[in-house]
């Protein structure tokens, strides 16, 4: 499969259609998963006006001033909730945290699970933080349950299909993710007014960490790309009223690289387009319960395929990845502070 001819599934017959046209949908995500790591599905089920209305209200928290903004200001760097503001971090970190770089052209807010569920493991009590709701706009956090709701749904039924190509019974995730840890991101990309800094990005080559990534974007200069195999990168499409998928990290773990977790970036807007390039994408990071133990799927394991990695739990994986991210924003912060 062509990295640039990125699929694009219809998953309408997951909800309505027999078993054997759900298993053809299974099919199709199981060879994009493979091939590219990415797809664009359509007829997900999502009501255009609850994306439209999480978007129209973030962007409104976005305008307030900085000092309005900081009021829910993550309260730490090891927990992502509330306002993360602009040039806080760089991803391309999370690959190699001693990589030199600039920040990301990029600020963002963050949710997690709607639901309390304690944790007595203080090594995981960063994932189970208290959601940050700000003043204004009123209707922000009536528009963010509404969408967090749908999108849960929405990645219940992609894993669902997920289980389905690897040959599982249907529902086999759902004893994973009863207590999961999912977030809901609304990543803010001004227009940019003076030009970025040598190798400076709006998102640096990255992967995710989580186990599928469900993102809305809209259709400003200066977007996603992917990297292929040969190193060459390539734009994602962007297609009215669909979403773009993507395996993370854990999922390409969990599948014993069977699938892939494939590297992209945010690009830049052309300097004669910069001045009106603002972009918002709304994403919702797919995670599992912390306590999952993360190891060799069935049927991702033969002779000639041996399990790659040792069992980690997704808590233990994310606090791994993250940790590194932590470690690099900490560095870039004190860059900063030093450079001003």
């Amino acid at each position: 499969m062509d990295p640039s001819n990125i699929p694009v599934v219809d998953l309408r017959s997951l909800f309505t259609g027999d078993e054997t046209t759900k298993h053809r949908i299974a099919r199709e995500i199981d060879l994009a998963f493979q091939n590219v790591g990415f797809l664009v599905i359509s007829g997900h089920g999502i009501n255009e006006s609850t994306i439209q209305n999480c978007a129209n209200s973030v962007k409104n928290y976005f305008d307030l001033p900085t000092k309005d903004k900081m009021v829910i200001k993550q309260p730490s760097i090891e927990v992502i909730r509330g306002y993360i503001p602009f040039n806080s971090g760089a991803l391309a970190t999370t690959e190699d945290d001693s990589v030199e770089t600039a920040p990301d052209l990029k600020e963002s807010f963050n949710i997690g699970p709607l639901k309390t569920i304690s944790e007595t493991d203080d090594t995981l009590k960063m994932l189970r933080s208290p959601n940050l709701w700000p003043e204004q706009p009123r209707d922000l956090r009536t528009h963010w349950e509404q969408c967090y709701k749908e999108l849960e749904k929405l990645g219940s039924t992609i894993l669902n299909a997920c289980a389905l190509a690897l040959g599982l019974p249907a529902r086999w995730f759902e004893q994973h993710t009863d207590g999961h840890f999912s977030l809901l991101s609304a990543l803010h990309y001004p227009a940019q007014i003076e030009s970025p800094k040598p190798g400076q990005l709006r998102a640096g080559a990255h992967t995710d960490f989580d186990v599928l990534t469900i993102i809305s974007t809209d259709d400003a200069p200066g977007g996603l790309q992917i990297r292929s195999t040969s190193g060459t990168w390539t734009d994602v499409p962007w297609i009215p009223q669909t979403f773009v998928v993507n395996v993370g990290d854990l999922l390409a773990r969990w599948s014993n690289d069977r699938w892939k977790s494939t590297l992209h970036r945010v690009v830049n807007p052309p300097r004669q387009l910069a001045q009106n390039s603002r972009r918002l994408t709304i994403g919702y990071f797919q995670q599992v319960n912390p306590h999952t133990v993360i190891e060799a799927l069935p049927g991702t394991v033969s002779d000639d395929s041996p399990a790659k990695y040792p069992p980690i739990t997704a808590g233990e994986h994310h606090n791994e990845k993250f940790l590194r991210q932590a470690k690099a924003a900490s560095r870039l912060a004190s860059d900063q502070e030093f450079d001003s």
